[in-house]
Formats: C-alpha cells, sequence, structure tokens
C-alpha cells in the first residue's frame, strides 16, 4: 500500500534532469574475460575477416548488435569444447523476408573454414553475448532480437558440427544475463548459471522472471511482478548487491520526474524484494546504478539537497548525488557521493568521509562559480569555476585544475585544503 509520502512524490515530483551513467574515473574493460582467453592478432583477424567477406552473399552487409555494452561484429570462442575456436558472425540481407542469418566458421590449419549457417528471425540484431547458460561447460550464442516493437531472446549450442536453438523466442523487455564483468550470474546459489528475463505489460506492471536450464530445457524456477506501474525499465543489472548476496537491480521510471530502483535477490530459489516499499530508492532524477566506488557490489542513487538549500525551489537548488548498497537486511548505508554539472559535462567524486560535513555555499551560481564548504566553519574546502576560453588562459597554472571544457568554455576546480589523498576534490569523472 503507498504511504502518504510515497503518494505525494507520485503526486508532486519535481521535474528531472536526465542524467549519464555514473562515472567512476576509471578505465573501463568492456570484457575482462576476453582477456584470459588467447587473442587474435591483427594478421589472425585480418584472415578471418577475409574469410568471412568473401563466404558472406552477395549485398549481404556484416551487422553489429545495438547493445553498447558490447558491439564487436565477431566472437571466437570454443563453442563445443573440442580445443578448436569457432567464430560467429552476422549479416543482414534487407531485401529477403528473412533480413539476419548466422554465420559460423572454424579455425582450421592457420585458417578458417566455414561450417554453417542459419537464420535468426527478427529486423534487428539487439544483443549477442557467448556464455555458458545450459551449465555443460561451454558456451552458448545467445541473441537478443527485435521486430518491430517486440523483442526476443534465443540461444543455441554448439554439438557435434550443428546447431541447435536451446531457447526459442522469449520475448522480454530487458534480460539480466551475467554481470558488468560479462559473468555469468547463479543468483540462487545451487552452481548453476541462471538468468532473469524482464517483461513490461500494457498494464505498466514489470514481470521479473527467474529461469534454469535443467534436464534438456529452461524452466522457470520462479516469477513475481512489481506492486507499482511503470513507464520504462531504463536499467537492470546484475551481481552483488550486498556482501556475498547476488541479485538484480531494475532501475525504474514512474513517470517523466520519478524513478526508483528495485533490489531482487532468491530465497529458496523464491524471489525477494529487498526493500518493502520503494521509499528508500525513489528519487527525482534519472540516476542509473552500477558499481561506482569498484568494490564489486552494485550501488543505487539518491538525490540529496545540501545543507541550506532546502527552501530553495528544486529546478534553483544545487545537489549532491548520493550512492548506497542495500545492507542486506532492511536498510541501505551510504557509500560515496558526487557533485554534477547540471549539463551532465561532469561528475565529481567527493570524499566519503565528508558525507554530512560539507555543503555548497548558497551564494554559488549554475554554471559559474561553485564554492564547497565546511557546515559547522564556512571554511572554503573546494571551488569550480567556469572560464571562457579568453579567461583561462589568464587563469590557468593559478591554482585552477581543469575538469574538462567545451567548444567556448573551461570548467576547473582547486580545493582550499589538501592533503595527502589530492584533497577534497579527488577522482573527477568527465563525460
Amino acid at each position: 500500500m503507498l504511504n502518504s509520502r510515497w503518494g505525494r512524490l507520485l503526486a508532486g515530483g519535481a521535474v528531472s534532469i536526465l542524467l549519464g551513467s555514473v562515472l567512476s574515473g576509471c578505465t573501463v574493460i568492456s570484457d575482462p574475460k576476453g582477456m584470459m582467453r588467447k587473442p587474435l592478432m591483427s594478421t589472425d583477424k585480418e584472415k578471418l575477416l577475409n574469410v568471412v567477406q568473401h563466404e558472406q552473399p552477395p549485398e549481404s552487409k556484416l551487422i553489429r548488435p545495438k547493445d553498447m555494452n558490447n558491439t564487436s561484429m565477431i566472437r571466437v570462442e570454443d563453442l563445443n569444447g573440442d580445443g578448436t575456436r569457432e567464430a560467429i558472425v552476422f549479416y543482414e540481407t534487407p531485401n529477403e523476408n528473412v533480413r539476419i542469418h548466422g554465420m559460423l566458421l572454424e579455425e582450421q590449419v592457420g585458417s578458417w573454414v566455414k561450417k554453417l549457417t542459419f537464420d535468426v528471425p527478427g529486423n534487428e540484431l539487439q544483443s549477442f553475448k557467448v556464455l555458458d547458460i545450459t551449465n555443460d561447460g561451454n558456451p552458448d550464442i545467445i541473441l537478443g532480437v527485435s521486430l518491430q516493437e517486440q523483442k526476443a531472446l534465443t540461444a543455441y549450442s554448439y554439438k557435434g558440427g550443428a546447431l541447435e536453438q536451446v531457447l526459442g523466442g522469449v520475448p522480454y523487455n530487458q534480460y539480466i544475463i551475467d554481470d558488468v564483468q560479462g559473468n555469468t550470474l547463479d543468483l540462487n546459489g545451487d552452481n548453476k548459471n541462471d538468468f532473469t528475463i524482464l517483461s513490461l505489460n500494457n498494464s505498466g506492471f514489470v514481470s521479473i522472471a527467474l529461469y534454469q536450464y535443467d534436464e534438456g530445457s529452461f524452466k522457470e524456477v520462479d516469477r513475481m511482478q512489481t506492486d507499482y506501474t511503470v513507464k520504462e525499465i531504463y536499467n537492470a543489472l546484475g551481481g552483488q548487491i550486498a556482501k556475498g548476496r547476488m541479485g538484480v537491480v531494475l532501475d525504474l521510471e514512474l513517470d517523466d520526474r520519478s524513478t526508483f530502483s528495485q533490489i531482487v535477490y532468491v530465497k529458496d530459489n523464491k524471489l525477494v524484494n529487498a526493500f518493502k516499499s520503494p521509499d528508500q530508492t525513489y528519487r527525482d532524477d534519472k540516476i542509473l546504478s552500477g558499481d561506482v566506488n569498484n568494490d564489486g557490489i552494485i550501488e543505487f542513487g539518491l538525490k540529496e539537497t545540501p545543507k541550506g538549500w532546502e527552501h530553495y525551489v528544486f529546478d534553483s537548488r544545487m545537489w549532491f548525488y548520493t550512492f548506497y548498497q542495500w545492507d542486506g537486511k532492511n536498510d541501505k548505508k551510504f557509500v560515496s557521493f558526487q557533485y554534477r554539472d547540471d549539463a551532465d559535462l561532469f561528475h565529481l567524486n567527493l570524499k566519503p568521509e565528508w558525507y554530512g560535513k560539507i555543503t555548497i555555499d548558497t551564494k554559488s551560481e549554475k554554471e559559474k562559480y561553485i564554492r564547497f564548504k565546511m557546515i559547522d566553519t564556512d571554511e572554503t574546502v573546494g571551488e569550480i569555476k567556469y572560464f571562457t576560453l579568453s579567461q583561462w588562459d589568464q587563469e590557468k597554472g593559478k591554482n585552477w585544475k581543469e575538469i574538462t571544457r567545451t567548444n567556448d568554455r573551461v570548467i576547473a576546480s582547486r580545493g582550499a585544503q589538501l592533503d595527502a589523498d589530492e584533497g577534497l576534490l579527488n577522482n573527477i569523472a568527465t563525460e
């Protein structure tokens, strides 16, 4: 049942600022598991691509998945565990009834030989993953495809020189099949890989279904539905949601102004909500959950008012973006916080130990000058300033450190209190 605070927020939430992904300032490796595989040297890639181009039909076009997390055109794996590598690639034939086709090649004596081709139902290749979801120790080919507005998940196993479809056309809005490092998930703790399908129905409720391969087919382990109607599932990811606890995190848009995160885990093969109410994860903004502090645990974001800004209207306020983890029980625990530029030009990671001790001076002006200060003493501990290019030519080198720049401005910071850990304003992350 909606409590009064939740009802008020749904009815009168402030206009949100749509922001991009949370950045940590660290280099992102899109496929860490790929670093452990035997890499394809540049000459190998060239040989493989030449064979693919020779084998693909005339007037066809090689395609990449739309999933921006991994847009590789060709994937190379040992699909059947025989020690020989296979390559999988997809191409499009726009003028045929079946638009998308797959090609599987096998490495033989320093070259590549086409073994088979197969048709893929759908108009667009949404995603393409190579992971073991049948729990036989060999990776499967997992495809997300779309036909108009409908998306469906299919999967294939390569055995005995033939491709077998093991999962066919399961509708989805989003699916969670691996963590952010590309590792398979075991949500129910039985040492077998599983995955989650998310579907948004016409009434606005999200269905969350857990699947696992068992005795030759995929079985639905459990299913649950959200208690609240939503407009969109704008982000979904799986992994550690608390220390030693695996689960999934859904970032859900209630309306154009309001979002929340739903955290779900599995207990005794039943899907369970970590929080009884969305109150603990509600915000008037579109914030992406993720592992913001690189500790292997997923955090969700909130938008909090700095002390002194409580009486300003929402559009005029400056904000701290705070990130929390589920504590594994009934509450959340603080992890880190940021300041973000309204135009999302940068995310500034502030030292966690300063949470609750600093605020933003109410005399600060958006996109001009921002002063961070101690709440108790009013002492300046950091500043951000927006310079024109000509102003920057005069000011650079005068204790200001450039954060980022646009065509006509430079944004820079400086800290009045520096310590051995580079002071208050550290780990600057830019888009």
